[in-house]
């Protein structure tokens, strides 16, 4: 497992395997949370559909049929305040072609193709193009907010992070879709182009190198200009608690809390906040699962999990909206026990058992190999599931107490049925 640098502003990020039944290689674009989220998420989606070649999807499918069955899927996500638009394809490895056809070369030169050769007019993106994907996004954001649980997730960063580009849901803002033209699309596809960092991360048993010197070819062409930074604002602490309730006509409550984790950039004392997360609320062993959930009865599920990359520490429950109040109290309560170290020794071993295997599973499958790698687009440190997994196993009691003690409470989101927004 592996980074390199491969030609200005793109890394190469790969895994070999030599078990590796099929290819899953996803070429991502880093662009800053701001204004053109939206239109850049729309943007994604036109450029995994067709290109100047293939311009139908009728003639898009054929040819990625004829590659055994190839797909090209398009992938929007976040890390810290940078949006990242990924094309991500999947294809069988060379060995599984009936006469030796070169299956990942092909496909790979398709995907660049998909990133380099879109299907553009002069004057832009077709419009009936345009449309269809318009209707394909709003149908996306509505998923998103069916989903209660993804959508009291969304609500509360909204909240929490009111003044910072990380409040953006990094598919969109349904509101925002109707004023994109193909024509702007056009312009922000040049503009990414020249501007945007990529981070190209592979997994399968094809050598790294002759991939890497196809993708220096092919990305190497574009002569990048002014790269901006890739930043993230941390803020180390809260500035006091905020409350908000909202009213839905929901099945069940519920319950998030944000903290802030005290870190100044993504690496900062990780492993110890890491595990304290892990011993606090991220398994069966943990404070919140033990105690609210099965002693207290509280929630219907309640886990704590860490966003690295912005330094935030999150707690999700599902709740009856009547036990709101004491679930919070319960889960305040847990976490300053974990600030006066109250937990074994048994428990932090059990903690770092969980991570150590979590860590060392990663490669077990092809998709989670290529989240881990995908993770390091706009970091400055790259780790190896086995080094992170040394690095838990040398945290410390008092490392972990330490961790705990700088965490602070930022903003409490609660959806139930009765609640009114404060």
């Amino acid at each position: 497992m592996e980074l390199k640098k491969i030609c200005k502003g793109t890394q190469f990020a790969f895994h070999q395997s030599a078990q590796s039944k099929s290819t899953v290689l996803s070429l991502s674009l880093l662009a800053p949370l701001d204004e053109k989220t939206t239109a850049r998420a729309l943007l994604l989606q036109l450029l995994a559909r067709t290109t100047k070649q293939y311009p139908t999807t009728y003639l898009m499918n054929r040819r990625l049929a004829s590659l055994y069955g190839a797909t090209i899927s398009p992938q929007v996500d976040k890390q810290g305040e940078m949006q990242v638009l990924s094309l991500v394809l999947q294809c069988p490895d060379d060995r599984f072609a009936l006469e030796n056809e070169p299956i990942c070369a092909d496909a790979v030169n398709l995907l660049c193709d998909c990133l380099l050769l879109p299907d553009v007019t002069p004057d832009g993106f077709k419009e009936e193009n345009v449309r269809r994907e318009k209707e394909l996004l709003r149908q996306k954001i509505d998923s998103r907010s069916d989903d209660k649980r993804r959508y009291a997730m969304d609500r509360l960063i909204e909240e929490m992070c009111k003044d910072e580009p990380y409040r953006r849901i990094p598919i969109g803002d349904k509101a925002e879709i109707d004023a994109i033209t193909g024509k702007e699309l056009f312009d922000l596809w040049k503009d990414l182009m020249l501007h945007a960092h990529v981070l190209v991360s592979f997994v399968g048993s094809t050598q790294p190198k002759t991939l890497q010197e196809t993708l220096k070819a092919r990305l190497g062409a574009i002569e990048k200009k002014d790269l901006p930074e890739l930043r993230t604002e941390f803020l180390t602490e809260s500035y006091g608690s905020q409350t908000v309730r909202e009213a839905q006509d929901v099945k069940q409550g519920k319950l998030v809390i944000g903290y802030r984790a005290g870190m100044t950039y993504e690496m900062d004392n990780y492993a110890a906040i890491r595990l304290m997360t892990a011993i606090f609320g991220g398994g069966t062993f943990s404070k919140l699962f033990m105690n609210v959930r099965e002693k207290m009865s509280l929630c219907y599920y309640c886990s704590a999990r860490l966003v690295r990359h912005k330094g935030l520490l999150i707690v999700e429950s599902g709740i009856e909206p009547e036990n709101a109040e004491k679930a919070l109290d319960a889960i305040r309560h847990e976490l300053d026990a974990v600030r006066a170290g109250d937990f074994t020794d048994e428990t932090l071993e059990q903690a770092k058992r969980y991570l150590r295997d979590s860590f060392r599973s990663v490669t077990d499958s092809n998709y989670s190999t290529l989240s881990w790698l995908r993770q390091f687009g706009a970091s400055a440190v790259f780790q190896t599931p086995e080094e992170l997994a040394d690095a838990i196993d040398g945290v410390s009691r008092e490392e972990v107490i330490l961790a705990a003690n700088l965490v602070s409470e930022d903003t409490v989101y609660i959806l139930d049925e009765s609640g009114k927004e404060a």
